[in-house]
């Protein structure tokens, strides 16, 4: 495979308002997003990202009144979105741009009081794909429990695995980082700028 011909491919998809899109042309689509970045992260190709700027702006205009993301414009927020937009912001340093707690505060909302499961959003019926991906934003915000008896383990944001398995396979991407460098991230190659 030429890693660098898929590289150039991949940030070609990026578009005028910083997010990606599924091909050149096609609607920015925080889902596209994540597979976009995390991609260019693992090709250790970041640097490949011609408006990181417009793209972290385009990423925190996805926080809603409600406090969720959506994946993209006039769309209502939803779970699955705490992953594939906070594993992005975290890859490039800029989870600082939302409000973490009121995002946390949207995903215990969509949480199910009896079967414990986690809805795309609240009062709506909970799903594993929704589960899952709401306890890795919950990871990614640090908000999981951390105990000695706690059975939660940070996520990586690039693979989407726990970040031990990550580094007992000394697997790694790129990730930015403005200033001192997030524990979990410190088995990947950081730059610091681009």
């Amino acid at each position: 495979v030429d890693v660098e011909r898929a590289a150039h491919y991949i940030a070609s998809c990026q578009n005028f308002d910083g997010g990606f899109g599924s091909m050149l042309g096609a609607e920015s689509h925080a889902g596209q997003v994540f597979c976009c970045v995390g991609a260019l992260s693992i090709a250790q190709c970041l640097h490949k990202i011609r408006k990181i700027d417009l793209l972290t702006w385009w990423l925190a205009e996805r926080q809603c009144d409600s406090g969720g993301l959506n994946g993209r414009s006039e769309k209502q927020a939803d779970v699955c979105y705490s992953w594939w937009i906070l594993s992005v912001m975290t890859i490039l340093d800029c989870v600082d741009y939302i409000h973490r707690d009121k995002l946390a505060h949207f995903i215990a909302l969509a949480q199910d009081p009896d079967d414990g499961g986690i809805a795309d959003r609240p009062e709506d019926m909970p799903d594993i794909f929704h589960t899952f991906f709401g306890l890795s934003g919950l990871s990614l915000l640090g908000k999981l429990p951390s105990s000695p008896t706690s059975t939660s383990r940070t996520i990586d944001p690039v693979f989407a695995m726990p970040t031990d398995v990550v580094k007992k396979h000394g697997v790694k991407g790129q990730v930015l980082c403005k200033a001192t460098v997030d524990e979990r991230l410190q088995h990947h190659d950081v730059i610091k700028n681009i």
